[in-house]
Order: structure tokens, then C-alpha cells, then sequence
């Protein structure tokens, strides 16, 4: 296994602006999978704190739906999907807020 991750996120300021491609490299500590709201996570507390996209405490369920993202062109609930090298995320509609955030 890769001894880092290596993840595209495409991000946009708001509504109306162009969006862009950020890509982020995390370390890898072990084996084990890792959930694609853990990279998230692990992003906006080590590398990015302006990474915007729908995090909550009870989320890890798989119930809510609210933290649905592509994961390379496929919508996925992060909570659950497993993340993997060189994976791309992208919001889940054209209804976008601000990075993986969107209406709805």
C-alpha cells in the first residue's frame, strides 16, 4: 500500500465562481481503510481550515444522505465510502454553496 494518499478536490468559492482542482497528499499511518469524510477531515484540521463540506457528529451512520459527494464521478456518502490513492472529489450537484457544500 501507498505510504500516502493523494487526493483532487475540486473546490469553489461560491455560487457564481469558476471552480479549480486543489489536490492534497495525506500520510498514511496504517492498513486500515479510512472513510472519505476521515481524508476530509484529516484536510481541514492538518492542511486546509477553509475546506468546506458537510460534517456533523452523528454522521458516521450512513442514515443522513448529507454527506454525499462524487467520489471519481460517482455519488457516495462520505461517511461510508472508503477512500482511496488518487481518488477526485467533487460536489454532488451543480447546486454548490462552496466546495463540497451544496443546497439541498
Amino acid at each position: 500500500m501507498a505510504q500516502e494518499l493523494h487526493v483532487k478536490v475540486r473546490r469553489q468559492r461560491g455560487p457564481e465562481e469558476e471552480s479549480y482542482l486543489q489536490e492534497y497528499v495525506l500520510p498514511l499511518v496504517s492498513d486500515e481503510p479510512v472513510s472519505v469524510m476521515n481524508v476530509l477531515e484529516y484536510i481541514y484540521e492538518h492542511q486546509d481550515p477553509t475546506l468546506a463540506f458537510f460534517s456533523h457528529a452523528a454522521c458516521r451512520q450512513a442514515a443522513c444522505g448529507k454527506c454525499m459527494v462524487k467520489v471519481d464521478g460517482q455519488v457516495r456518502l462520505a461517511c461510508k465510502e472508503h477512500a482511496k490513492d488518487t481518488m477526485l472529489l467533487e460536489p454532488y450537484s451543480k447546486t454548490v454553496v462552496r466546495d463540497l457544500l451544496c443546497e439541498g
